[in-house]
């Protein structure tokens, strides 16, 4: 029996009543400023119910920096603006918890557009 638990799975945690995390989540926006693309971040919805739960973190002294990491699983009710088979989930939306940004991973339906489960690395802090 292997240890440790399943990534990007439809668990069965994914009840809504288990949604009690209000996150924020972010699309990411192409412009043209001055001549020039920029991309910037926008807010996509001011807030959506989900639920979190923490599989590993890691710290590492490597190249002499450290290096860290945590992976956080993410269940949401479905949008279609959140589906991986509509648009490149990862590339274009990221997610902010308390102030935290979770970069994404990757992302897969849970059963037939029932909700999607998003798998993410957190990143730095909004400033």
């Amino acid at each position: 029996m292997p240890i440790g638990k399943t990534v990007l799975s439809g668990r069965p945690e994914h009840a809504s009543g288990l949604r009690d995390k209000r996150v924020r989540i972010e699309a990411l926006r192409a412009e043209a400023s001055g001549g020039f693309p920029t991309e910037t971040w926008t807010t996509l919805t001011p807030e959506e119910w989900m639920s979190k739960f923490d599989l590993r973190a890691d710290e590492r002294f490597a190249s002499s920096q450290e290096s860290a990491f945590a992976e956080t699983q993410w269940h949401m009710p479905y949008r279609a603006d959140m589906d991986p088979d509509l648009l490149d989930v990862p590339k274009k939306r990221r997610l902010v918890y308390q102030g935290r940004i979770y970069d994404i991973v990757a992302a897969s339906l849970i059963g037939r557009e029932r909700g999607v489960e998003v798998l993410t690395l957190a990143g730095g802090w909004i400033q």
